[in-house]
């Protein structure tokens, strides 16, 4: 029988309530109860199973309890930042290698490092696609568009804007970029850099949150140009995002209902209307991760 690949990053909660069961430990036995969610959330931040074993190491386990245990690992999905009329014959992706030092021990992301250090250039990886229904550029090669992407999120634009290069779509493209160091982590700075002088970048907003003393985001940068902002969106603009889930991708949406209050003259309720009705016309499209 083949074997399925598991997860050994983040404990699942079976494997830590048998781990409970068979050690009888106090401290994780308390961390388990339906109202200690946040004490346990906080626990396992940076943990993987290794941690958790270690810590309760009289927990023992025959090998097909234990991985009967563990989730089966999880694909990984990366945004095609690259468009097929561009490079017909190649997919191309824009990984962030991860690796990273937590509790004493150095950590490295599962698919990021296969790709960067294992898979070799001669090397097969197994993939497939999965349609995106929604986020991708307009049918209307005129209709203008606003792009909020930081890090790796930076990938689908690319291929946006490679679709509209190659379709010669006449519509405006407003782009806001941000990572930690311009010098470091301006991810395909000189492809950006060509397309505004050519003009196909209408627009390109970058922030670099590191580059000084105070902390700058793409949100900080949409704000500064609310006016203009407010002007694409009434023009027709369709408006996306792509990034981190948990903080850029809600600071963002929190810095357009502002701007569409504050340059649209809008109370709070109308700007949460507004918002709502860009995205039941498929005008305000998130890829988030």
């Amino acid at each position: 029988v083949k074997a399925l690949p598991v997860d050994i990053g983040t404990p699942p909660k079976p494997l830590l309530t048998e781990i409970s069961r068979r050690t009888q430990n106090p401290r994780l036995t308390t961390l388990l109860q339906p109202d200690n969610k946040e004490q346990l959330a906080e626990y396992l931040e940076g943990r993987q199973i290794h941690d958790v074993l270690t810590e309760f190491d009289d927990a023992r386990f025959r090998p097909q309890e234990f991985i009967a245990l563990l989730r089966k690992l999880a694909p990984r999905l990366y945004s095609i930042s690259s468009s097929l009329k561009a490079h017909p014959d190649e997919v191309h992706l824009t990984v962030g290698i991860v690796r990273y030092k937590t509790h004493g021990m150095a950590r490295k992301g599962v698919c990021s490092t296969f790709l960067a250090d294992r898979v070799g250039e001669t090397g097969t990886v197994p993939v497939f696609i999965q349609p995106s229904h929604g986020f991708k550029p307009p049918t209307e090669g005129a209709t203008p568009m606003i792009m909020v992407g930081s890090g790796t999120g930076i990938a689908p634009f690319r291929a946006f804007l490679e679709e509209r290069e190659a379709t010669e779509a006449p519509g405006p493209n407003w782009l806001f970029f941000g990572d930690q160091h311009a010098e470091s982590d301006f991810l395909y700075l000189e492809q950006l850099e060509s397309w505004r002088e050519k003009g196909l970048i209408t627009r390109l907003d970058t922030a670099f949150s590191r580059d000084q003393p105070e902390k700058i985001y793409v949100q900080d940068r949409m704000r500064e140009h609310a006016e203009e902002l407010w002007k694409w969106l009434e023009d027709g603009s369709h408006f996306y995002v792509c990034g981190d889930a948990k903080r850029m991708a809600k600071d963002v949406d929190k810095a357009l209902h502002e701007i569409i209050e504050t340059a649209g003259g809008k109370s709070p309720e109308d700007a949460a209307d507004y918002v709502n009705q860009l995205k039941k016309a498929k005008r305000y499209q998130r890829d988030v991760y």
